[in-house]
């Protein structure tokens, strides 16, 4: 697949960024041909005209459904640029997960519906959990299925994740992210469902990505959801040494009952 001069022209240049056109790069072509069909481009175009994007750079992650990229904003600011694949996605486990959010019960059955909502929801619990003082990043631009967001890093490169880098001292950053679990729960309403190390960067302090899946505490599925994050948290610091209480007791200390 080709890009269109229109889209290779706000592709960065210049010294310390690793940029090419992206037909010239087998690995990013494969990318370019899962990612960037013809409606993702004209939203695309469209935010360049916003200013939320100016330039493209290369791929910071790869997902099962999505692919985040980091970018250049008009201001000269790096972003990410969140792109859900809309032709390969699994919209029917989304599907699942929506309708147990009770902001998005009357969603109907269509993939690139549900693809859209479901980029939606990311940015409408990106800005509940900013407005509540978590520490993740801040949402900036959204459409259809593609998400601006703030880029958590330094100089293009983004912060590590726990899974790669472990942290230097294992009981100070669970106490952080326990703090940051009951903030998005009292604050934002909101549960994250997805958490673990692989969706918490250090900077060096913990910071959460991912809230596709976040689902407002008046889901019943919350608390279930809840127990796993908790679950996930424990069994890695665990591992790390750190002295970590039962699910039941954290459970009592994110809902205030402990």
């Amino acid at each position: 697949m080709r890009l269109p001069e229109d889209l290779q022209e706000f592709l960065p240049k210049g010294e310390g960024w690793k940029y090419e056109r992206l037909e010239k790069d087998s690995e990013m072509r494969k990318v370019v041909e899962r990612v960037f069909d013809s409606s993702t481009l004209l939203t695309l175009y469209r935010m360049v005209n916003r200013g939320s994007i100016d330039r493209f750079g290369g791929a910071v992650s790869t997902g099962k459904e999505a692919h985040v990229f980091r970018a250049l904003n008009r201001e000269g600011e790096y972003v990410a640029v969140k792109i859900y694949r809309v032709a390969t996605s699994d919209f029917k486990n989304m599907y699942r997960y929506l309708v147990a959010d009770p902001r998005f019960r009357g969603i109907h059955r269509d993939r690139r519906q549900v693809v859209y909502a479901w980029a939606s929801r990311e940015y409408k619990n990106l800005q509940r959990a900013g407005e509540a003082g978590v520490s993740s990043p801040r949402a900036l631009d959204y459409e259809k299925n593609v998400l601006v967001m703030e880029f958590l890093g330094k100089e293009g490169l983004p912060y590590p994740r726990m899974k790669d880098v472990p942290p230097k001292d294992p009981e100070r950053t669970f106490r952080k992210l326990l703090r940051e679990v009951e903030l998005l729960y009292r604050e934002a309403r909101l549960v994250h469902a997805d958490l673990s190390e692989y969706n918490v960067l250090l900077s060096p302090d913990p910071l959460l990505i991912d809230f596709s899946l976040g689902t407002d505490v008046s889901s019943p599925m919350a608390e279930e959801f809840l127990r796993r994050d908790l679950s996930n948290l424990s069994r890695f610091f665990r591992k790390q040494g750190a002295s970590v209480p039962s699910v039941e007791e954290l459970l009592a200390v994110v809902k205030g009952e402990g």
